[in-house]
């Protein structure tokens, strides 16, 4: 299940982020994003866990947790817009 963790630490890595969640299961993949110029973070990421049970633990223990002082927001991932764009059907004209 692929899982947004959002208002991170600006000084939040990838390794902060294994630690946190790899304690629910098998974590798949992590993303920080990043501002394309500064590669700073822009205070949010995806990461997925395989289990979709021990992906819902997750978000339910996080959610409202903190680091660093940040309240951070942990939710499943939505579609995102490209994909939602790329599955649409588009009648001839």
């Amino acid at each position: 299940m692929r899982i947004y963790v959002g208002n991170l630490p600006k000084n939040a890595d990838e390794s902060d982020l294994l630690e946190m969640f790899e304690e629910y299961g098998s974590v798949k993949n992590i993303k920080i994003i990043r501002d394309r110029y500064s590669k700073m973070s822009r205070g949010y990421a995806f990461l997925e866990i395989l289990d979709e049970k021990a992906a819902l633990k997750a978000i339910e223990e996080w959610d409202q947790g903190s680091i660093d002082d940040h309240v951070i927001r942990v939710h499943i991932a939505k579609a995102s817009l490209k994909a939602r764009h790329l599955n649409k059907v588009r009648p001839n004209a």
